[in-house]
C-alpha cells in the first residue's frame, strides 16, 4: 500500500512538472511583441494562423540544452485575434493572441492541447494509441503504399483510444496511417519489413 502511493505521488509530481514545460506571454509596455519558452525539447515547430486559418508566420527552432526561448514582434500584423500553435515530438498546443492597438495580450489557457498519437510496429503488428482530451471524433483511415484505402473507422467520445492492426500477410511494403481529431491530422507511414 505504500509503495503503491509512492508510486502515486512520484506520478503526480512528475505530471505537474510535465505541465509546466511550455510558456507564453505577451512583454508589457513592448507594444505588440510575445515571448515563450519550452523546456525538454530539441524542435519545435511555431506558426502562427489568423482566425480563417492561414498561417502567416512558421518556423522550427532547434534548442540547446533542451530548451527553446522565442520572442516575435507583431507589429507588421493588423489588430485582430491570432493563433500561436507550437507542435513537440509529443503534443500540439493552441494559444488565442488578440492584438489591440499598440498592445498583444496571450490568453493564459490553451485554446486546445493535443497529444500526438503514438504508432508501434512490433514485428507487424501495429498498435495506434490516441489520447483524446476533448473526446473529439477519431477519424483513422489507413492506405496501402498503392494508396487504397484498407481501413477507416470514425470513434466517438473516447477519452483514448488504442487499435491493432496486422501487416505481416500482404504484399504491400508500408501503409500509411491518416488520424484526425481535434481539428488536426496526422499522417504517419509504417514499413512492412
Amino acid at each position: 500500500m505504500k509503495f503503491g502511493l509512492a508510486l502515486a505521488m512520484i506520478f503526480s509530481v512528475a505530471t505537474v512538472q510535465a505541465g509546466n514545460d511550455f510558456s507564453v506571454n505577451a512583454k508589457e509596455g513592448m507594444g505588440k511583441v510575445i515571448s515563450f519558452t519550452i523546456n525538454d525539447t530539441k524542435s519545435v515547430h511555431v506558426s502562427i494562423y489568423n482566425t480563417d486559418g492561414v498561417v502567416i508566420f512558421d518556423e522550427t527552432p532547434k534548442g540547446k540544452d533542451g530548451k527553446i526561448s522565442r520572442t516575435y514582434d507583431l507589429t507588421a500584423f493588423p489588430d485582430g485575434t491570432y493563433f500561436l500553435e507550437t507542435e513537440t515530438g509529443a503534443k500540439v498546443a493552441r494559444h488565442t493572441i488578440t492584438l489591440s492597438g499598440k498592445s498583444a495580450k496571450v490568453e493564459e489557457k490553451t485554446v486546445a492541447e493535443i497529444y500526438k498519437p503514438v504508432l508501434v510496429n512490433k514485428n507487424g503488428l501495429v498498435t495506434v494509441s490516441i489520447l483524446n482530451a476533448e473526446k473529439s471524433p477519431i477519424q483513422i483511415k489507413m492506405y496501402d503504399d498503392n494508396n487504397n484505402e484498407v481501413y477507416s473507422e470514425t470513434v466517438t467520445g473516447e477519452l483514448s483510444l488504442a487499435k491493432k492492426f496486422d501487416i505481416n500477410k500482404t504484399s504491400a511494403k508500408n501503409f500509411t496511417f491518416v488520424m484526425t481529431y481535434n481539428n488536426k491530422t496526422f499522417v504517419e507511414t509504417v514499413a512492412t519489413r
